[in-house]
């Protein structure tokens, strides 16, 4: 019963161990086989990199994306499968469908575009309210140190931004790309992500708490800056690496797991081995002739001593009749 119930605890492990590994492989892979709806405003500058936007068919999918332009040459390629913005007082806010559904109002008339630096500025509902919300881009250029050629990107600050004031910015280190490559993540969180992890700035964003509304912002983008051609997304660069740390702890759990089940098919194996063997010499020849020796020599001293005793006893009878 021991055996059993230690083999079945250690099945019931393995395949834990197997499940956790799998959710951390394909867990942050990014699925793109949905079909969704999509408005691109395509900004153009005109002085000082004011955009004016042109509406584009309503197509949600990557090959649509918003647009930044500069002299007809895009500087900014963004597309998100999902955009939330959560308050502390527990306000969830999905921008998803105002920013690329049939009815999307967003304006992108603040964003601009530079040779060091880039900017997508996305501001939800009320336009003309200056107190509405909006979320902020700031994309840097990373040279690959000719100087000359093409030069990568990386996110350098994600704002949110209320009530016309920043409530939130957060820094991503870890999104970007090289050059000729676009930044694609299933999702990137300031909750539990450390791609976004908030920053307080002091000195050229000056941020500040106000009412105890801190924001918590959470996208799953595909996003592109300077160097792009055709005016699409460039081949992906996947967020999600191929052994994380956490894809690495749970294959070390599945190893150690796979051994001890190993080892306790391995001692089920042998126990059952050793049953068998007492069994067959339990029922050999020899051990019926050994044991029929040892039961014969044990019934004539039986009767040897019986046969002594009833001679005792009759010599008893005899002396006493004779009397």
């Amino acid at each position: 019963m021991g055996r059993k119930f230690f083999f079945i605890c250690s099945v019931v492990f393995l395949c834990m161990g197997v499940s956790v590994t799998l959710e951390q492989i394909f867990a942050r892979k990014h699925d793109g086989s949905g079909k969704y709806q999509q408005v691109n405003g395509d900004v153009k500058p005109v002085q000082n990199f004011s955009p004016v936007p042109i509406t584009q068919p309503c197509v949600f999918s990557p090959q649509n994306p918003i647009r930044v332009s500069l002299n007809g040459i895009p500087c900014i390629l963004f597309w998100a499968r999902r955009i939330t913005v959560t308050f502390e007082n527990q306000t969830w806010l999905d921008l998803t469908e105002g920013t690329f559904g049939q009815k999307a109002a967003v304006d992108t008339h603040s964003s601009s575009c530079g040779e060091e630096r880039a900017t997508l500025y996305l501001k939800f509902g009320d336009t003309e309210n200056p107190e509405a919300l909006a979320v902020r881009f700031v994309l840097a250029s990373v040279s690959d140190g000719e100087g000359a050629g093409p030069r990568g990107f990386r996110l350098h600050q994600v704002e949110v931004l209320l009530n016309g004031s920043a409530q939130a910015a957060f820094a991503a280190p870890g999104v970007g790309a090289p050059p000729g490559l676009s930044f694609r993540c299933s999702r990137v969180s300031s909750l539990r992500d450390a791609l976004l992890p908030l920053f307080w700035a002091s000195g050229e964003v000056a941020l500040q708490r106000e009412g105890g509304v801190t924001p918590n912002f959470s996208f799953s983008p595909q996003l592109q800056g300077f160097a792009i051609r055709g005016g699409q997304f460039a081949k992906a660069r996947d967020c999600a690496t191929s052994f994380s740390l956490a894809i690495l702890i749970g294959l070390a759990m599945s190893l150690v797991l796979l051994l001890v089940l190993a080892y306790a098919l391995h001692m089920l194996f042998y126990l059952r081995y050793l049953d068998r063997h007492y069994e067959c010499i339990a029922a050999s020849p020899v051990h019926f002739r050994q044991s029929r020796a040892c039961r014969g020599t044990e019934e004539k001293e039986l009767l040897g001593s019986q046969g002594a005793e009833s001679y005792e006893l009759q010599g008893q009878q005899i002396c006493r009749v004779h009397v």
